[in-house]
């Protein structure tokens, strides 16, 4: 869910978006947490630098990063092409696929269950899908948010060529079944997009309707996020970037495939925006979308019984921040990668955007907290 060339940035353009007015509004219509800083025009001058060599160096054709605060965007701006081909630069209003930062949505879908007792954290799978693998019997609802379950990734099998098809659900529980399970469920961590295929199942069965439109109506559209849905290949999504990745030697850039839904639901199948994120990160403060209990459940980390803290709860990396505590995750699928970190004690939120397959998207976010929470900046990461 995550070559270089002198001539990488050669034909893309780059351009701000909404940057010296919305940043005045943002910083001085309200007060900040104290770690927060206004930069300085040289500040954001020197992060531009970083972003554009990034780009340069990896051939990233288009990148967007938003810093957002209780739902205000502080800081927005695009670089490079949304689309190469069309010469359509990338604006505050361009539409990415986000990977795995999808987790999170199916993960509150299903906390939003469990307040209603229609899913039990601790129920078998097998209650609410069935003909499954006799192997999987008995791994839990929250062994697969946890990606404790030992259930293999279907995506490590057939690796990420596999979402520019159409697959059944069954024929991808064949896939993970055709490798032994990784541990006893429970035992062990590892990252296994094939429990969240599995979870937006359970969501989808116990609902009675697609994923897309369960997460549409308990989510997108209570919160406004109307430019955040599934990345069906096949609708028309205004504002929509193309992705990309380099050949084999690194020399030239190619088009990617976008993600088909029925190959990923939501283990990385949603596309959003930086405005959309902002929004996302607003109502995770409060209670429009679960409660105080069922946010400290989603955000406590799993704990294997050798007493392993796993850094990862539901849907979320709950690892600190250099020295701060945090919660996001990072997103790389067909053409495109993401990252979503907040900074609750710091009410900040950075948001990194960019459509090219296999890149960091990691130094890009680290770049932008350089710059806005410089407080943490000089402690190493954890």
């Amino acid at each position: 869910m995550i070559g270089s060339q002198e001539n990488g940035r050669e034909g893309i353009g780059f351009q701000t978006a909404l940057v010296p007015v919305v940043l005045a509004v943002a910083f001085f219509g309200r007060p900040l947490a104290a770690q927060v800083v206004e930069p300085t025009e040289s500040a954001l001058a020197d992060l531009d630098q970083r972003i554009e060599a990034e780009m340069a160096e990896n051939r990233i054709p288009g990148v967007l990063v938003g810093v957002a605060s209780r739902g205000r965007l502080l800081h927005v701006k695009g670089y490079g092409m949304a689309d190469v081909e069309l010469r359509v630069p990338v604006s505050d209003s361009t539409v990415f696929e986000i990977g795995s930062i999808s987790k999170q949505f199916v993960a509150v879908a299903a906390m939003i269950l469990v307040e209603e007792g229609r899913l039990g954290l601790d129920d078998p799978i097998q209650e609410h899908l069935a003909d499954l693998p006799s192997e999987w019997l008995g791994v839990t609802v929250r062994q697969l948010l946890t990606h404790t379950s030992g259930i293999p990734d279907y995506e490590e099998i057939q690796t990420y060529e596999a979402y520019r098809f159409r697959f059944t659900p069954e024929e991808i529980i064949r896939v993970a079944h055709s490798r032994p399970m990784d541990f006893e469920p429970g035992t062990g961590w590892y990252y296994s997009n094939t429990g969240y295929f599995l979870l937006s199942l359970i969501v989808e069965r116990i609902e009675g309707r697609p994923l897309g439109q369960v997460l549409g109506a308990r989510i997108f559209e209570p919160l406004g996020m109307g430019q955040t849905r599934m990345a069906d290949p096949e609708a028309i999504i205004p504002h929509r970037a193309s992705g990309y990745w380099v050949d084999r030697m690194g020399a030239e850039l190619m088009n990617r495939d976008p993600t088909q839904t029925s190959s990923t639901l939501a283990a990385g199948g949603i596309v959003s925006s930086v405005h959309d994120m902002a929004k996302w990160d607003e109502a995770l403060y409060g209670t429009r979308v679960l409660t105080e209990e069922s946010k400290g459940v989603m955000w406590t980390s799993a704990v294997l019984p050798s007493g392993e803290d796993t850094g990862y709860a539901f849907g979320w990396s709950v690892r600190p921040f250099r020295g701060r505590p945090s919660v996001g995750h990072g997103g790389q699928v067909a053409g495109f990668v993401a990252n979503f970190l907040r900074l609750p004690d710091d009410e900040l939120a950075i948001i990194v955007f960019a459509n090219r397959y296999r890149v960091s998207s990691g130094r890009i976010r680290d770049a932008v907290a350089d710059v806005f929470v410089p407080g943490v900046g000089d402690q190493p990461d954890t």
